[in-house]
């Protein structure tokens, strides 16, 4: 089968050299390698173009675009239908491991019903639910899920296969018939929080979708193009209040909206019961009141 590895960036050099690094050590190598830029200089476009020379590099593809993860992974898409069987997407701060491409493609060559898969991810420094959360409907022991408040559980370090109903955008790949005419939410601009949750559920729908644990990467978590954490509070909010008002998965307003409450008191308490009173708790609280007063807006209008 016929397959392409994409990874969307911008203004990341170093990690994209690092991961470039990892491709060329796959002990499968993909058909070929699309690189979609944004970023604000030509640095990344010298990195792609001294690679593309490299003989053990397979056919690299440079594409610069406007800012916006979501628009980068639908012209990723559009370049992928009828030319490839199954596309990969990467984030460009991950490292893969030798096997991660044999893995995910023997998954699809062995499963033909096998809609998409993704691999098991190191460095997310996953923690066991406690049952304050799980009570909040923030988190599950239950890997690959996606509540019904919104908050989507990783499988990540999950060391099995199982079947998922959403795959984290540094590690999904797709068979491009199953998922002919979806396409990632560019409502969802920039840094683009929950994107994957959105494509996952609708490309579930269609089909199995599975953790391959065998598959694995370590991602690197770049800080170059990351939010701080209010921020990601409040943004997190609309992205789970979307999910609901498109009625995917199991979501629901009035549990998103639970969910965020639990969350907001979470984060006071953090405040209060910290010695020092961190202010970022206090700043995540205020974010989360926030997160609810902008969904009452749309929901208004």
């Amino acid at each position: 089968m016929k397959d392409v590895l994409v990874i969307c960036t911008r203004n990341r050099h170093a990690d994209m050299s690092r991961c470039l690094d990892s491709v060329l050590d796959q002990t499968r190598m993909p058909s070929a390698l699309l690189v979609v830029d944004s970023s604000d200089d030509d640095t990344t476009a010298e990195i792609c173009a001294e690679y593309a020379n490299r003989p053990d590099m397979p056919l690299l593809e440079y594409v610069h675009t406007a800012p916006g993860l979501t628009l980068q992974r639908n012209i990723a898409l559009e370049q992928a239908h009828g030319n490839f069987e199954i596309v990969h997407f990467i984030d460009d701060d991950v490292e893969l491991e030798g096997t991660y491409l044999e893995e995910l493609m023997d998954a699809f060559e062995l499963d033909d019903a096998l809609v998409g898969a993704g691999g098991l991810i190191k460095g997310g420094n996953r923690k066991n639910p406690t049952l304050f959360a799980r009570l909040g409907g923030r988190d599950s022991a239950t890997p690959g899920k996606v509540l019904s408040t919104g908050f989507n559980i990783g499988a990540h370090e999950t060391p099995y296969d199982v079947e998922v109903e959403w795959l984290p955008g540094c590690s999904m790949s797709f068979r491009l018939s199953k998922i002919a005419g979806l396409r990632f939410d560019e409502r969802r601009v920039g840094y683009a929080i929950g994107e994957d949750a959105d494509f996952g559920l609708r490309a579930s729908a269609r089909g199995a979708l599975r953790h391959v644990h065998k598959a694995r990467l370590y991602h690197h978590q770049s800080p170059v193009n990351r939010h701080k954490r209010p921020l990601l509070v409040r943004m997190a909010i609309a992205h789970r209040w979307s999910l609901a008002e498109d009625n995917l998965g199991r979501v629901s307003r009035p549990m998103v909206v639970y969910g965020t409450l639990f969350e907001a008191l979470t984060y006071l308490l953090r405040f209060w019961l910290s010695r020092s009173h961190d202010r970022v708790w206090w700043d995540c609280f205020v974010a989360g009141g926030a997160g609810l007063l902008d969904i009452t807006r749309r929901k208004a209008s």
